[in-house]
């Protein structure tokens, strides 16, 4: 019987040791996607206790506390912090299989040097010692990221975001470059409440009156110069329904106009209108050397009770079930058929489209089938993932994992998309089916944890090996 959560956890083989221990653990984290607050950066205070480090922002806690039947005064709400604490370790002891019970303990062992599973029997110790610790000034937000060698991580940030934290992090030479990127939800979300008075604002920032949606596109292109003045390499986007129909200019233009008043749009006119934003957008990304993210599948904010007693991102979502390959293909198309140098990455919540977006991927140059998301992020979904990926495209070209967390807590998760990668790789060779060449393989390695990363987003993407 292997012990929980040793040296070797989750390293099988010889091979696949040599290479996390080697080559893998020692790389520094680029977090290209992430919803930390970069306010809570810059202010760098001690988080609280370990109630507030843990489940202050984290919704994959808190949907599995919901899971548990835990009060949702103990999760979202205003309860005693050591009882929230509590039933969050109860609701662990339940959680086999689930990587909530990886991460956690990856966290104790790595930020405090915890080396024992928490339990009922053991939780006020680990609840003093950690307390203690997070009260030292190694232990605030930037202490935290140090301690995990986070040197970059992208925000997440709304194109009418003044990024005054932004500005002021960059002011303080701490090590660690945090990097705005480009979420335009408003702008695409043409049918969701709060359109028209977003547009009228972007119209106001932009000083100019907007006679069409080419004038707001050209506001959009000069947020995202701001953006790029402060450091922003990559934009997002969540789509979450059909999102592309043929449509000419004078259509599009009709529908934005009705939508800035407020009226009703049909389901043909929303995936005209995305259909032909999103490459006008993607255009603009390639020209200002942005990455273009796409995160598809998500089906948001369920259980409308608790989205008015609690409010978003608080774990009511789950995996939306709709067919979206041609319509991704004509996105990109339209992208790349003007702009050869763009970089997009396409993320799927739903595991049954691996395949469909693995091979979409490599229908286009600097595209890239995105890191395991969400749902999708856990050690079977890593590894199928990684099997997807291996089996449509060089290995060797990956960009590696993102945390995609709202906790300063999550950065263990790199570690464990790290150890499942040698694993992968180390279990092929052992099996004989890739030879043994720790010079290539080690750095292929290095490159897939880190390196990878760095060149895609700086535009200069190269194989690596």
């Amino acid at each position: 019987m292997k012990q929980f959560l040793d040296e070797d956890f989750l390293l099988q083989n010889e091979t696949a040791g040599i290479l996390y221990h080697k080559y893998a653990k020692p790389q520094p984290i680029f977090d290209f996607h992430n919803h930390l607050s970069p306010q809570e950066i810059y202010e760098n205070k001690p988080l609280g206790t370990l109630a507030n480090a843990w489940l202050d922002h984290d919704h994959y806690k808190w949907r599995a506390m919901r899971a548990a039947g835990v009060p949702e005064e103990l999760i979202t709400g205003h309860g005693d912090d050591y009882e929230r604490y509590l039933a969050f370790v109860k609701t662990l002891q339940l959680c086999v299989g689930n990587p909530l019970y990886h991460w956690s303990h990856l966290e104790l062992k790595r930020y405090f040097g915890i080396d024992v599973p928490v339990t009922e029997k053991n939780a006020r110790e680990i609840w003093d010692k950690c307390n203690t610790m997070l009260a030292q000034n190694d232990f605030t937000p930037c202490g935290l990221l140090k301690k995990l060698d986070v040197r970059e991580l992208c925000t997440t940030d709304d194109p009418l975001d003044s990024l005054e934290w932004h500005k002021k992090i960059a002011q303080q030479n701490t090590g660690i470059k945090v990097c705005p990127s480009f979420r335009p939800d408003f702008i695409l979300n043409a049918d969701k409440p709060g359109f028209g008075e977003y547009i009228s604002r972007l119209q106001e920032v932009s000083g100019k009156k907007f006679t069409s949606v080419k004038d707001m596109l050209a506001a959009l292109a000069e947020r995202m110069d701001f953006f790029k003045e402060n450091g922003c390499l990559v934009s997002d986007h969540s789509l979450e329904d059909d999102f592309y129909l043929p449509a000419s200019y004078d259509d599009v233009n009709y529908i934005f106009e009705k939508a800035w008043v407020g009226k009703k749009l049909s389901h043909d006119e929303i995936a005209k209108y995305k259909g032909w934003i999103l490459p006008e957008l993607g255009k603009l990304y390639a020209q200002k050397g942005f990455v273009m993210q796409l995160h598809i599948g998500a089906l948001r904010d369920q259980n409308t009770a608790m989205l008015k007693s609690a409010g978003k991102n608080i774990g009511e979502d789950s995996l939306q079930d709709f067919n979206y390959a041609a319509q991704t293909g004509a996105v990109l198309d339209a992208i790349y058929s003007e702009c050869p140098q763009a970089h997009t990455i396409l993320y799927n919540l739903n595991p049954k489209d691996n395949e469909a977006l693995a091979t979409m991927a490599a229908n286009f140059r600097n595209c890239q089938f995105g890191p395991a998301w969400w749902f999708n992020d856990h050690k079977d979904g890593i590894e199928e993932q990684i099997r997807v990926y291996s089996r449509t495209a060089p290995l060797g070209r990956y960009i590696g994992m993102l945390t995609d967390s709202r906790s300063f807590l999550s950065y263990p998760r790199h570690e464990y998309f790290r150890r499942i990668l040698c694993n992968y790789v180390g279990t092929l060779v052992e099996q004989g089916e890739f030879p043994w060449d720790e010079e290539l393989l080690g750095k292929m390695i290095e490159n897939i944890c880190y390196k990878n990363a760095c060149e895609f987003f700086s535009g200069n993407f190269s194989a690596g090996v």
